[in-house]
């Protein structure tokens, strides 16, 4: 006789085995507590068993919703100098603003124009930035300076080369480098030497090698899927300091 083989789709698996423990958690929970009688108890070890689970998910969300609620709209210490034209003189963006090449290796006159057009509003004179380009099975990064505004390099004065503004990147240290990274942009006045504002991004690392891996089966691709998106405020900083008037 020819053999049959139930094959259940992994998605079946994955929302039974997870309901399964939830239940699993909820019954523990409420039996313990009927036995002693306490709410609190009842709460305190459903979140307790859920955690063999979901504890990251957890704190991520706890992450997320500090940042968001709490540190948003901050940091600012001092405004960027603008002329009449309430634009700033100059900026660089080198490592923050990263340009894909859609050509080739070096920068098109289409896509300086592109650049000119996001930029001309609010900066006067010129924007440092990097480019990258995927080439021969590997990444070729570069920078660029894109003048703005009828500025070349011929009519701007050799102690004006030097952007008054900068933007940096940097990696900081988190208390939970296992469960997020966190990325600090500081907008620097490079004639004062002061920093004038400063920004965040937190992301959130996907690990595979959990509970929920092993026996639940969340895999690479459901890691990836419930994972939260990264939490930043370097666009609404960046909006207050150099775009709005």
């Amino acid at each position: 006789m020819p053999s049959f083989e139930l094959v259940v789709p992994e998605n079946i698996l994955f929302i039974l085995s997870n309901l399964s423990f939830i239940s699993f958690c909820f019954f523990i929970s409420f039996i313990l507590s009927k036995i002693l009688k306490s709410v609190i108890v009842f709460f305190i070890l459903l979140l307790t068993l859920l955690s063999f689970a979901y504890y990251d998910i957890f704190i991520k969300y706890s992450i997320k919703n500090f940042y968001e609620l709490t540190q948003m709209d901050s940091k600012i210490y001092s405004k960027p100098i603008k002329n009449e034209n309430l634009k700033i003189d100059s900026l660089s963006m080198i490592g923050v603003y990263i340009y894909p090449l859609k050509y080739s290796t070096n920068i098109t006159e289409a896509e300086i124009n592109e650049i000119k057009n996001l930029h001309k509003d609010y900066v006067e004179k010129f924007i440092d930035i990097s480019t990258y380009a995927y080439k021969f099975n590997r990444y070729i990064y570069n920078t660029q300076r894109i003048y703005l505004n009828s500025y070349t390099n011929e009519n701007i004065k050799i102690e004006e080369q030097n952007p008054r503004y900068e933007v940096t990147k940097t990696l900081v240290d988190t208390y939970l480098p296992k469960i997020y990274g966190k990325y600090q942009y500081k907008v620097i006045d490079k004639q004062t030497k002061n920093v004038i504002a400063t920004a965040f991004n937190i992301f959130f690392i996907s690990s595979h090698n959990k509970f929920r891996n092993k026996y639940l089966f969340w895999s690479n691709e459901k890691e990836s899927d419930f994972n939260l998106i990264p939490v930043q405020n370097f666009d609404i900083i960046y909006k207050k300091l150099f775009i709005d008037n």
